[in-house]
């Protein structure tokens, strides 16, 4: 058995990453790897597998610090992003993606990170 992001994984929070990056003057293209439940099960029939179960779902997990939560996020999973940019920048990052993603992941007292995993179970 095993399990880790499924696509879609925290899509919110990359997307508003990208776009804010971006109209910030700093490239940023999607680092992590998401794959859809299809691929996955490929690669494993593909590599001798015989899959069981495989399947993917939404698992909202809220973040710790309430209110600074998804800041502390982006200052864990975006670090190397984050360390080319002088911190007056930062700080505008951080400010923009809050108001892009407020709606979706803020629920009034806590950042709600949109994880979505894949989990599978396989034999050889």
């Amino acid at each position: 058995m095993c399990e880790f992001g499924a696509s879609g994984n925290i899509a919110t929070i990359e997307n508003a990453f990208i776009e804010t990056c971006n109209s910030l003057g700093y490239g940023y293209e999607a680092k992590f790897n998401f794959p859809t439940v299809e691929d996955f099960g490929k690669l494993l029939e593909d590599n001798g597998f015989i899959i069981d179960r495989i399947y993917d779902y939404d698992r909202p997990t809220t973040l710790k610090d309430g209110e600074q939560g998804l800041v502390n996020w982006m200052k864990q999973f975006f670090a190397s992003e984050l360390e080319m940019m002088p911190k007056h920048i930062q700080a505008m990052l951080f400010e923009r993606v809050e108001e892009l993603t407020r709606d979706t992941l803020w629920n009034g007292a806590e950042w709600v990170a949109d994880y979505r995993r894949l989990r599978t179970i396989a034999h050889m």
